[in-house]
């Protein structure tokens, strides 16, 4: 009799908790809307993205995902098109249900799609450069790329006045970006009290570059400083060295991968430009707090993927610090409910701004309602490619 009872009793225990595992197992998933540029001119940028947030997804469901739901990500490319970046964000928002917009890994397409994300009430998370995007502040668009002015071009112009060059030029590719780039270095000329020898920019689509080079040789220039893409960098970068320019040649951070070294061979050795610190993980210093969190990404993507491209730290800090504010809303909201996905997207925006200490890939985030960026000064280190890789540059 007491066998019995005790097989009777375990059989219940079982159902019981067959039955709740179950109803766990049947929750669903908090779903994120992805626009990147899978294809088309910014593919690089926008890979790396995806694989970024791939990475990140699978370690926050491992770990039991958020408030018992995992995270599912629906991915859309948006070709570096503008047009197809707000189409997707209306279907995410409208028809898909996603409690946020991730990636948009170009600033034109960010800026296009911001009205759709305002009027959808839906936050739209940008791994855009441009700091129109988030200046001024704009209440449903965050940001979790460092601004220009504050870590990259000042920083870019100080190692060419190291390397000798007297006469800086600067050229920029005519897109949102590179407008952005202009208005930094004008403002950090302002700053640093010197004249350039000239501006010039070329548009979007550019196979050569030849007359503005020409230019930038008959100013006299002996350095120059470039605010473009990656494969448009590196046609500026041959067509200087081939028509004889023989100063230094620095960039703006927009170039960063191993795509560069890839497609510009010896054409890129020696460039220097600024990075996000994963890409150089392996060399920060111990002491550094975001060192085992870059090395984190770093080695999991590495042994992925091969070549590490920083720009999966961009959407490293967007999943983690979606992560971070979900598990802050109300757990019991169902975001298949229109009426709660609502408030899920409420609870979200308004947890974001209250983020603090926060380490990420990036830099350490401090939103608050009137900076949706939330980045300090100095997020940037200098980089160079050295010996077809790229290094921590330590000077001349």
């Amino acid at each position: 009799m007491k066998r019995l009872l005790v097989v009777m009793f375990v059989c219940v225990v079982w159902v019981f908790l067959s039955v709740c595992n179950g109803h766990a197992q049947k929750l669903s998933p908090y779903l994120i809307g992805f626009v990147g540029d899978l294809t088309g001119r910014m593919s690089e940028m926008g890979t790396a993205n995806k694989r970024g947030m791939d990475i990140a997804i699978e370690a926050i469901n491992a770990a039991g995902g958020i408030n018992g739901r995992p995270l599912k990500a629906i991915v859309y490319d948006s070709e570096s098109d503008p047009t197809k970046s707000v189409l997707h964000a209306k279907r995410l928002i409208e028809v898909d249900k996603a409690i946020i917009l991730t990636c948009f890994n170009l600033s034109g397409s960010t800026m296009a799609s911001i009205p759709t994300a305002e009027a959808g009430k839906t936050v739209l998370f940008s791994a855009s450069a441009s700091e129109r995007i988030w200046i001024p502040t704009k209440r449903w668009v965050f940001n979790v790329v460092p601004r220009q002015w504050e870590a990259s071009i000042p920083l870019l112009i100080e190692i060419l006045q190291q390397k000798g060059a007297k006469k800086i030029a600067y050229i920029y590719i005519d897109t949102v970006y590179g407008q952005t780039g202009r208005e930094t270095f004008d403002r950090a000329v302002k700053e640093m009290k010197f004249t350039p020898s000239i501006i010039v920019n070329y548009p979007p689509g550019s196979t050569d570059v030849g007359p503005q080079i020409t230019q930038i040789r008959a100013s006299g220039s002996d350095g120059f400083l470039i605010s473009g893409n990656l494969a448009d960098t590196v046609m500026v970068i041959k067509n200087a060295r081939d028509m004889g320019f023989t100063g230094p040649i620095v960039s703006d951070y927009g170039i960063v991968g191993p795509e560069l070294i890839d497609l510009g061979g010896k054409y890129v050795e020696g460039i220097v430009t600024t990075s996000l610190k994963a890409l150089v993980a392996p060399e920060l210093d111990d002491k550094d707090p975001q060192k085992r969190i870059a090395l984190e990404l770093y080695n999991a993507y590495t042994k992925r993927h091969g070549k590490f491209s920083l720009y999966a730290g961009h959407m490293w800090d967007q999943m983690y610090l979606l992560a971070e504010v979900l598990r802050k809303v109300d757990p019991k909201l169902d975001p298949t409910k229109d009426s709660e996905l609502v408030k899920i997207r409420a609870e979200i925006r308004d947890n974001l701004e209250q983020i603090k200490g926060f380490v990420g890939q990036n830099g350490i985030f401090n939103y608050s309602p009137d900076n949706h960026n939330g980045l300090p000064p100095k997020c940037y280190v200098p980089v160079v490619v050295e010996g077809g890789a790229w290094r921590l540059f330590k000077g001349k």
